[in-house]
């Protein structure tokens, strides 16, 4: 069974663009970025010394994997442009099915690496998981062993899980991210800086680590302290947008914890 060496990337954003970055530093060579942007595919190919083109037309065929890293809307209007008959094939996408791909090749799987990226912070690869899903054992198999040349934490996640996962992050990470950004507007209108909510966040991260997310919840839905959430609500009252997200959130709390 061949290894993956030469890989074609087509995609250049956040996600392609640390994805090229942490091949190349594992010792894989990265051919050819292809993306509809000239610009931004000759950008990234500066960074991980590849040939760039914006012409399906003109996509290299001698290499050993085609990892396609664009956003979810837009793998069906790249799969069009695509044939590449034997060649393995990939996509990066969180909740695209697997069978996608088989309208351009015989050999495909998914390769989605489970974090957040952008262009501006590259991440390492060590620690990040990085779901492997495939049309054959075989091609787990060179997925996997790749893989695991970038990560020491692979998983054989189905398109279903996959799904599953990926709404389970955007509570865990996007969700959050969208809370510290209400966080820090509340604090702006009456002139506190964010940072010094930077401790609390940081511990609350760090409790993860430790505990079950029902053990490391604290606050006063937790409590089901009425009087606190009723002043709150009587602060947030010039927010009604506000309001309404501490409402509901906070209604949850106590129902999952006082009464489930």
């Amino acid at each position: 069974m061949q290894s993956i060496e030469k890989i074609v990337i087509i995609g250049a954003g956040s996600l392609a663009t640390n994805l090229a970055i942490a091949l190349k530093n594992s010792k894989l060579k990265i051919v050819q970025i292809v993306n509809r942007t000239l610009s931004n595919a000759a950008l990234l190919a500066s960074k991980v010394e590849a040939s760039y083109t914006n012409d399906f037309n003109a996509i290299d065929l001698q290499a050993d994997l085609y990892i396609i890293s664009v956003s979810d809307t837009s793998i069906s209007g790249v799969l069009e442009k695509l044939h590449l008959n034997e060649k393995l094939v990939v996509h990066t996408a969180g909740t695209i099915d697997l069978q996608i791909l088989k309208s351009i090749s015989q050999n495909y799987g998914v390769f989605y690496p489970l974090q957040t990226f952008s262009k501006e912070e590259i991440v390492t690869f060590n620690n990040i998981p990085i779901c492997i899903e495939a049309n054959s054992v075989e091609n787990e198999s060179l997925l996997i062993q790749l893989g695991m040349r970038m990560s020491n934490n692979i998983q054989k996640i189905n398109s279903e899980q996959r799904k599953i996962l990926h709404i389970s992050a955007v509570f865990a990470s996007n969700f959050s991210s969208y809370m510290y950004l209400l966080a820090n507007e509340i604090l702006s209108d009456n002139q506190i800086s964010f940072d010094i909510l930077k401790p609390l966040i940081h511990r609350t991260a760090e409790k993860i680590q430790t505990h079950q997310p029902k053990d490391a919840l604290t606050g006063p839905a937790r409590r089901n302290d009425t009087s606190v959430l009723e002043a709150h609500l009587n602060i947030l009252k010039e927010h009604p947008d506000y309001q309404e997200i501490y409402k509901l959130i906070s209604k949850n709390i106590v129902k999952h914890f006082y009464q489930s």
